[in-house]
């Protein structure tokens, strides 16, 4: 049914809330003089940190904030990621089936290689597009496109994978098919009044199904 895959990275493959909630912590504590509230910072998963940071607290402010979230992530970035289960061997299985895919996702290149790398997870993608890569990062269609470009694939073949009604509207608008995973730490109700996935995943595995039973 699909000859091609693209997926998210940050809540889909990768279990970075550690690392996300302690970079966040620790950030608005030093420039604020306090812990902020993570709720709004959760409702802008899916978009670039510095976007998601002014967005909140301002230009000045949170820029601030973002030079001190990635100076505490540069240090601490290796020992507190983790993978969701199943994500590995899945991945393993639609390698191994010559299925290409490929992460859009909204860190930066080198950042999100370098979680790729940790997992063990790196080899298995044709191509990983950061928001530093495009013009217009998610929600916009364009990182969904350069995908499907490196890929080689039409987007009406295509299924993207994500966690945050970002990825569901970059998606949809590059005409590719959406599934979202349930595991996702952004609000139900919200996530649902702002875009409608084709699918939705209880775990990463479920993928293999959805593949109808093709990759074994």
């Amino acid at each position: 049914m699909f000859k091609g895959i693209i997926f998210d990275f940050d809540g889909t493959l990768a279990n970075t809330l550690p690392v996300i909630f302690a970079c966040y912590d620790y950030s608005t504590e030093k420039v604020l003089g306090r812990k902020a509230d993570r709720a709004p910072f959760i409702e802008t998963f899916g978009q670039p940190l510095y976007v998601c940071l002014t967005r909140i607290f301002g230009e000045a402010t949170g820029s601030k904030i973002c030079d001190a979230y990635r100076a505490y992530q540069e240090i601490h970035h290796d020992e507190l990621i983790r993978p969701f289960p199943g994500v590995k061997e899945t991945l393993e299985k639609i390698y191994s089936q010559k299925i290409p895919m490929a992460v859009v996702t909204s860190k930066s290149t080198a950042t999100c290689l370098r979680g790729a790398r940790c997992l063990g997870i790196d080899t298995y993608f044709a191509a990983i597009i950061g928001a530093d890569a495009v013009a217009h990062p998610k929600p916009d269609p364009e990182p969904t496109q350069i995908a499907l470009e490196k890929l080689g694939i039409k987007p009406e073949e295509t299924l993207f994978i994500g966690d945050a009604p970002y990825d569901m509207i970059s998606a949809k608008a590059a005409g590719c098919h959406t599934a979202a995973v349930e595991y996702t730490q952004f609000d139900k109700e919200k996530f649902k009044s702002m875009v409608t996935p084709d699918y939705w995943l209880n775990d990463i595995s479920d993928l293999i199904s959805l593949l109808g039973g093709k990759v074994r």
